[in-house]
């Protein structure tokens, strides 16, 4: 069975109970190609009933899971690391397809994600406690760690498996099951992709796609009892609030928009090349990625006619070609080319200039170049409130704190 075809067969459906099952939500979206904007499969809302159920299924199968020992445990996830091994092509063909990156950035992330399995397996053999010194005669001290019980993970789009796997392998090695709630752009790889851990036992690791309305039911249910929330800053917020009126533990990433400062005593051709890899390095889709540059003045000329010659070279197309950077998901890109091209003019009374780099596109679609937005004004949309800390003064091209 090739990659479409296994779309075909997971589309509409949602992992429940160590079984894939049609899905009895009524709202549904296609999922489309990047590449191509083919519609490659469905997914659904899971249903109030089937949240219901998913939940009351992962609580039965924590309670005997907990009481496996560590070493069974680590048997088993390695296990697990070693099943997604053995299908990693076929998912790093279907996450190329369904969310647009490279192939090799896919199949690297398949790797690392293995990895995670079998360093959380080995963790959670050796890590149950600690024993401390007594402070009494006689006394013996120990502290023990506990599963807290169903943990909810809800995921972004930019690493979906490597995200998944430092979360639910960490949760799984420690006694706990796990409710995944994927991001609506990787839904479908995350349907075959969670087949790898069929092994621990039905119920452990299930899967429930849709929306915001379905996320908000996990994080709200009396029986889920911690959330991890990887994703935007506003959605961390309300996901953070939500928990802390049912004192409920969470852990939480927001996105980030990280300044990369670029002196006078940098090489400036090390430091364009390590510009260019970080900024469009999976799209551009990464937390830690370069996004805001702040470059001193005695070097600005030079280091943005290097960084616009790297991006030049970058080969932009289908990830599943030789290219260097696949194309985002249409409605990532719609969103995103939305702000940026209407943040320059938001306040500013003209754009700012841009250097772009050629970069030649083959396939559906509009081109998307990579390019260089220079001079770029402290209040534009495009700058975070990170930047506010920043000015630059009249005449001058460098930015300095205030």
């Amino acid at each position: 069975m090739n990659a479409l075809e296994h779309f075909a067969r997971l589309s509409g459906c949602q992992w429940i109970d160590g079984q894939l099952r049609p899905g009895s939500g009524g709202a549904s979206q296609e999922v489309l190609d990047p590449a191509t904007e083919q519609c490659i499969g469905q997914i659904s809302d899971a249903s109030r009933e089937e949240v219901e159920r998913a939940v009351a299924v992962a609580n039965r199968a924590q309670q005997l899971w907990n009481r496996s020992n560590g070493l069974h445990r680590a048997e088993a996830l390695h296990a697990v690391a070693a099943e997604i091994r053995r299908q990693q092509p076929l998912v790093a063909e279907m996450l190329t397809r369904e969310i647009g990156k490279t192939y090799k950035e896919s199949f690297d992330e398949v790797s690392w994600s293995a990895t995670a399995v079998d360093y959380y397996a080995e963790l959670g053999r050796h890590e149950i406690g600690r024993v401390t010194g007594p402070v009494v005669d006689g006394q013996f001290n120990f502290s023990l760690k506990e599963p807290l019980g169903v943990v909810v993970l809800i995921l972004p789009f930019n690493y979906p498996l490597c995200l998944l796997c430092w979360q639910a392998a960490a949760a799984l090695a420690a006694g706990n099951s796990v409710i995944i709630k994927p991001s609506e752009l990787t839904s479908l790889t995350t349907l075959q992709f969670v087949q790898a851990f069929a092994a621990l036992g039905e119920g452990l690791v299930q899967v429930l796609t849709g929306g915001a309305e379905v996320a908000q039911q996990l994080v709200r249910h009396p029986n889920t009892h911690m959330v991890a929330f990887t994703g935007g800053i506003e959605t961390g917020r309300i996901v953070a609030r939500e928990c802390a009126g049912l004192y409920k533990r969470t852990l939480i990433e927001t996105s980030g928009n990280d300044p990369f400062i670029v002196m006078p005593s940098a090489p400036l051709d090390i430091a364009a090349r390590g510009a260019a890899f970080g900024a469009y390095l999976n799209c551009g889709q990464v937390c830690a990625s370069s996004e805001r540059f702040y470059v001193h003045d005695a070097v600005y000329d030079a280091f943005v006619e290097r960084l616009a010659y790297h991006a030049g070279r970058i080969r932009v197309g289908n990830g599943l070609d030789k290219v260097d950077m696949g194309r985002s998901p249409p409605r990532c890109s719609a969103s995103a080319t939305s702000a940026f091209s209407t943040a320059p003019s938001s306040r500013a009374p003209a754009s700012p200039p841009v250097a772009v780099a050629r970069a030649a596109w083959s396939g559906a679609g509009s081109p998307r170049r990579p390019c260089c937005v220079t001079c770029v004004r402290r209040w534009t949309s495009c700058m975070t409130r990170a930047s506010a800390r920043w000015r630059r003064s009249a005449g001058s091209k460098a930015w300095t704190r205030r």
